[in-house]
């Protein structure tokens, strides 16, 4: 599989040449995870044959508009709520249901991440290798199903070795820090994680400092890469 990393900024206001747009990621020049609001009017220039969204934070799913007509496929309480933008061609997929698109097979799974807008993450499958997208999390429902057999993790960089978790009652919210989710991939042996959606710490950062710090927490164990706008890979 061919990755593009579109962006790599989250929701601030902080940015620089190596981070300037909003996470999204194209797959193999045709499968577009996440729209968000910095790239609005800009989708005619890449032309991609379906989006998937994974919640509908402005960042990710704020570039949308009703004139939008290819397939854009999102889940729950995202699903509703994009609904108030009368795209002609918005799908419903269930968490846990393989849909397949331009020769991937691709599964949304629940993540924990914002009480307002419920995020999904994506399992991705071209049927030789397997990556999970999560540019928005704090914690991952049935990690045990989700994480196993994956080659690639794909996570958010909005802080670095302190998580952000706020609580409402008994609910939590926020983002993992990149230093747990390091600790995931190497539970899971997952050899090789990239960090898209830096917050304002990593993009303030030096960049070689910033790829300096991602390497030291994988120590030997996983490749941990800091994704940067227009980074290309291939899987």
């Amino acid at each position: 599989m061919r990755l593009k990393f579109l962006g790599t900024r989250g929701y601030i206001e902080e940015k620089n040449k190596w981070h300037s747009k909003h996470s999204s990621l194209l797959v193999n020049g045709r499968v577009l995870f996440d729209w968000g609001k910095t790239w609005k009017g800009k989708l005619n220039k890449l032309k991609p044959k379906v989006i998937f969204i994974t919640h509908a934070h402005p960042d990710h799913a704020g570039g949308l508009t009703s004139d939008i007509k290819l397939p854009v496929y999102a889940s729950g309480e995202c699903f509703r709520q994009l609904k108030k933008l009368s795209l002609t061609n918005l799908r419903e997929i269930k968490p846990g249901r393989v849909v397949s698109q331009e020769g991937l097979k691709i599964m949304p799974y629940k993540v924990t991440h914002s009480l307002l807008a419920p995020a999904v993450g994506y399992r991705v499958s071209d049927g030789k290798a397997v990556f999970v997208y999560n540019p928005d999390i704090i914690s991952i429902e049935k990690k045990n199903k989700i994480l196993k057999g994956v080659n690639l993790y794909i996570g958010d960089g909005a802080t670095l070795k302190r998580s952000l978790v706020r609580r409402k009652g008994k609910k939590i919210f926020g983002h993992a820090a990149i230093s747990t989710q390091v600790n995931w991939c190497r539970h899971f042996s997952i050899k090789k994680a990239i960090f898209t959606h830096f917050g304002k710490g990593a993009v303030e950062m030096n960049e070689k400092s910033l790829k300096r710090r991602l390497r030291e927490f994988g120590e030997k164990e996983v490749e941990v890469v800091a994704a940067y706008d227009g980074m290309t890979i291939e899987e």
